[in-house]
C-alpha cells in the first residue's frame, strides 16, 4: 500500500471519531448557515508537499464541510507578550510576487470560512499556526480545530528591544526533554498568552471552545499546543512510522 494512502487511513479514521463527537451546528455560525464543524489548519512547508495532494482529497472527500486553511509553515511566534498575528490585530493580506502564501480559493470554504479568510488572510501569512489558534479559540466558530503538520517548526518568544531579547524557544529537537530542563527566561506577564490558551480550550468541555486534534508525521507538537489539545479534550496523535524514513510500525 502507497505511503500516502496509507497515512489517509489512519488518520482519517481518527478524523472519523472527531466528525462523530461534533455536535450539529457550532456556537457562531454565519446566519442562515448550518455552521461547518471542523476546521483544519493544513501545514504545506516544503517537508510536507510530498502527502499534501492526497491529504486534502481525502479530508475534503470525508468531510465535505470542513473549512481547509492552507498555510506553509507551523510556527508560533511571540513579541512581548502578543501572539503575532494573533486575535488583537486585524493584518493586511500580501502575498509573496511568486504566489499566495495563504490559500484564497474561497470557493472551497463555507461563508463562515470566507468571512474568517478575508478578514485575517493577512494574520495567518504574519502569525502561521500561532496566529490560526489565537483566533480561532476566539472566534469560536468550530466545534474542532484539527492540525496536519511534521511540527518541523519552533515556538519563539522575544522581549521587545534594541536588540530584542530571546526568552524562551520550544524547538523541535528538544521536544523529548523534560520541560524543567528548557531555558524559560519569562516574566509571569508575558507567560499570560499560554494561560489564555489552556483557559480558552478548556471550555470545550462545556461547548464553549473547539476541541483541539494534532496529527504529526515527524515531531512532537509544541509543549503549548499539546497541553491545549488535552485540556480540550482532543488528542496528539504521532504518526512517525508510517515515513519511509521512520521507525518501525509498533507492534499490537
Amino acid at each position: 500500500m502507497r505511503l500516502p494512502r496509507l497515512l489517509l487511513i489512519v488518520a482519517l479514521a481518527l478524523l472519523s471519531a472527531v466528525a462523530r463527537a461534533a455536535k450539529a451546528g457550532g456556537p457562531t455560525s454565519v446566519p442562515g448557515e448550518a455552521a461547518p464543524r471542523i476546521a483544519v489548519y493544513l501545514d504545506c512547508s516544503n517537508s510536507m508537499v510530498p502527502y499534501l495532494d492526497a491529504v486534502e482529497a481525502e479530508v475534503r472527500k470525508q468531510f465535505p464541510d470542513a473549512d481547509v486553511f492552507k498555510v506553509p509553515a507551523i510556527k508560533i511566534w511571540v513579541d512581548g507578550a502578543l501572539v503575532r498575528g494573533g486575535v488583537n490585530s486585524v493584518l493586511p493580506h500580501k502575498p509573496a510576487p511568486s504566489g499566495p502564501t495563504v490559500s484564497l480559493d474561497l470557493s472551497r470554504l463555507s461563508a463562515t470560512g470566507k468571512a474568517i479568510l478575508t478578514r485575517y488572510a493577512g494574520n495567518f501569512e504574519t502569525g502561521s499556526v500561532g496566529a490560526w489558534i489565537d483566533i480561532l479559540r476566539a472566534e469560536r466558530s468550530y466545534e474542532a480545530l484539527v492540525v496536519f503538520s511534521d511540527f518541523n517548526d519552533q515556538v519563539l518568544q522575544v522581549r521587545p528591544g534594541k536588540p530584542p531579547v530571546q526568552t524562551y524557544v520550544d524547538d523541535a529537537g528538544q521536544r523529548a526533554l523534560p520541560e524543567a530542563e528548557i531555558k524559560d527566561d519569562r516574566t509571569v506577564a508575558e507567560k499570560a498568552w499560554e494561560d489564555a490558551w489552556v483557559g480558552s480550550f478548556d471550555l470545550a468541555h462545556s461547548g464553549k471552545a473547539p476541541v483541539l486534534y494534532l496529527f504529526s508525521t515527524r515531531n512532537p507538537a509544541s509543549r503549548i499546543l499539546q497541553k491545549s489539545a488535552e485540556v480540550s479534550g482532543g488528542k496528539f496523535t504521532l504518526i512517525d512510522w508510517l515515513r519511509p524514513d521512520g521507525p518501525p510500525r509498533p507492534t499490537k
